[in-house]
């Protein structure tokens, strides 16, 4: 078992490697958030051959909050830990009257993820423990490694958990070849909850994010889509300047993946 957890962690190192060396700055990437006179960065990254165009490397590199797109990782392992049993377990709401009205009720992971209910996920964090939490991220190496300093709070804005946009990336990679060694059961759940929109051309998995403060700061979308022909990794972050500019994270994607894969979602 051990030779097989190092053979699986420098095949990831390996894929790291492998996309550093095939990322490309895009001018047609960078004339989309021209268009959307946004500040950010996009990684998208081609399962297939590992083939990856960016915008801004700069920003792609800096570690930043994850804040809600922690949810992918977070989820595996309340799955894995048996927090929750599958994406219908219920969370009792405590009746606590919060700024979101879709909060405001008894959640499942599935309602929990898909809104950020982050009481939910904070009810989760308790029952995980940081102890474990550093484990975990130690074992997928994600970003920062740091379940600090409030255990409930460290994936938030502030001096906890931090990630880049390309790390974003590899994690997303390395979770949809199940290489991290959770359950199939989970990586499954996962998957399940993640998807938001499915046509006959493509299926859209994501997860959103937003480290604001009176909604100034920074946003995320993250996923994967799949094509017919491929699947295709992507990170955004952009900077947010108001509530409004959260609708941008999606819209701003949307577009860089349509320059990429030349073809209308």
């Amino acid at each position: 078992m051990k030779y097989v957890r190092e053979i699986k962690y420098c095949l990831v190192l390996l894929t790291l490697f492998t996309v550093e060396s095939c990322r490309a700055e895009s001018p047609q990437l960078a004339a989309v958030f021209e268009k959307f006179q946004k500040e950010g960065t996009i990684v998208i990254s081609s399962l297939k051959d590992g083939k990856t165009y960016s915008h801004n490397d700069q920003r792609a590199n800096q570690r930043l909050s994850p804040a809600s797109t922690f949810k992918i990782v977070n989820s595996l392992i309340a799955l894995e830990e048996g927090v929750v049993i599958d994406e219908n377990s219920v969370i009792p709401w405590d009746g606590v009257k919060r700024e979101f009205e879709s909060w405001n009720k008894d959640q499942t992971l599935e309602s929990a993820f898909k809104s950020s209910c982050l009481w939910a996920y904070q009810r989760m964090a308790q029952k995980i423990g940081t102890k474990k939490y550093r484990r975990y991220l130690t074992r997928i190496n994600y970003g920062n490694k740091m379940p600090e300093p409030e255990l409930t709070t460290f994936w938030l804005a502030g001096d906890g958990l931090k990630i880049s946009a390309v790390e974003q990336i590899e994690i997303l990679r390395n979770i949809y070849r199940r290489t991290y060694g959770f359950s199939d059961r989970a990586y499954d759940i996962l998957r399940k909850i993640m998807l938001v929109e499915k046509t006959q051309d493509y299926r859209l998995y994501v997860k959103t994010g937003a480290a604001t403060k009176n909604w100034v700061g920074h946003g995320w979308y993250v996923g994967y889509i799949e094509t017919n022909e491929n699947t295709w990794f992507f990170a955004t972050d952009i900077k947010i300047d108001g509530f409004d500019d959260l609708a941008l994270r999606k819209k701003v994607t949307l577009a860089c993946l349509e320059v990429v894969l030349g073809k209308s979602l």
